[in-house]
């Protein structure tokens, strides 16, 4: 675990507070298709972008709230270069020093991406978090039962972690305020194919759970019910990020005391303006941005569907 010999950096109060690793993402756009083995393809361009949750406090940072990272710091030449990213969107990293950093290649490719991985990993340190002066959090499922209790806190989850949880939903689940999910991630967690169901099934776990659906928008199951909400029809430069920036935009309408069928119909559009453009870092707007692009969009609420 770290955090126990190594002293917490002091911070800011924040808003938000992103518990995990965050990546430095290395996108390869333009590629006409990905390579095989023993072949060599060429992309037009390449960026280097904060990635993973680093995405989803870049989102709440260009909306208005104060976000930052905790996870041990990297000290390599990858963790300084995405040390100087973040500190340039002003995102605070909080953490003692750590031996290495998360890195993604992304190759975004016919409305989708394939991914490589490395992550370090780490146990996140209950009682450092706990001492963070912050309005919310956001963490991985896995790590929820270290997350403060007193708190608001937002449960997402990747595949790696939702493939070794298939079909068990961990009980810590009822600590979380909403737990947001991709479509693949809620049948894995679920054990249930269809997306609805699935929504529904986690919501006997977890008080909200929103799943999302890319091209399809994202429901939403709780109390209230089940609520739909359609996604604008725009077109695809790289999805990278999208879902990450919708978690961005639904922490940010609940701590501005939003109702869920709103909550639900920014976050789709606010993940939605950003895949037009290559990177999460170039796709996240600003809150005026979103209220704009929001005012000029189908002004219709989520529908609601029956409980059957």
């Amino acid at each position: 675990m770290f955090g126990t010999t190594e002293p917490v950096r002091e911070a800011p109060s924040l808003d938000l507070v992103c518990a995990g690793p965050p990546f430095l993402d290395i996108t390869f756009s333009g590629l006409d298709g990905l390579p095989s083995l023993g072949e060599e393809r060429l992309a037009r361009s390449i960026s280097l972008t904060p990635g993973g949750l680093a995405n989803v406090a870049l989102g709440a940072t260009r909306l208005g709230l104060r976000a930052g990272m905790f996870w041990p710091v990297g000290g390599d030449l990858l963790g300084r270069i995405l040390g100087d990213l973040l500190a340039a969107e002003g995102i605070e990293w909080i953490g003692p020093p750590g031996d290495g950093t998360a890195v993604s290649a992304i190759m975004p490719l016919d409305g989708d991406r394939a991914f490589l991985t490395v992550a370090p990993e780490h146990d996140l340190d209950a009682a450092g978090l706990a001492a963070l002066d912050a309005r919310a959090f956001v963490v991985d499922v896995p790590s929820l039962a270290r997350a403060p209790a007193a708190v608001p806190v937002y449960a997402v989850i990747g595949d790696v972690a939702a493939r070794a949880l298939a079909g068990r939903p961990p009980a810590d689940l009822a600590r979380a305020r909403a737990m947001i999910v991709n479509e693949a991630e809620a049948r894995l967690l679920s054990g249930e194919d269809d997306p609805v169901n699935a929504a529904r099934a986690l919501a006997d776990v977890c008080d909200t759970v929103v799943v999302t659906l890319g091209s399809g928008g994202a429901i939403c199951a709780g109390a209230h019910g089940l609520l739909t909400q359609p996604a604008p029809d725009v077109p695809v430069v790289d999805t990278n990020g999208a879902g990450d920036l919708f978690t961005a935009a639904w922490v940010w309408g609940d701590l501005a005391g939003r109702d869920v069928a709103e909550r639900l119909r920014l976050a789709v559009i606010y993940a939605s303006m950003s895949i037009g453009v290559a990177t999460t870092r170039g796709g996240a707007a600003t809150a005026e941005q979103l209220l704009r692009a929001a005012a000029g969009a189908d002004a219709a609420t989520p529908s609601t569907r029956d409980a059957r």
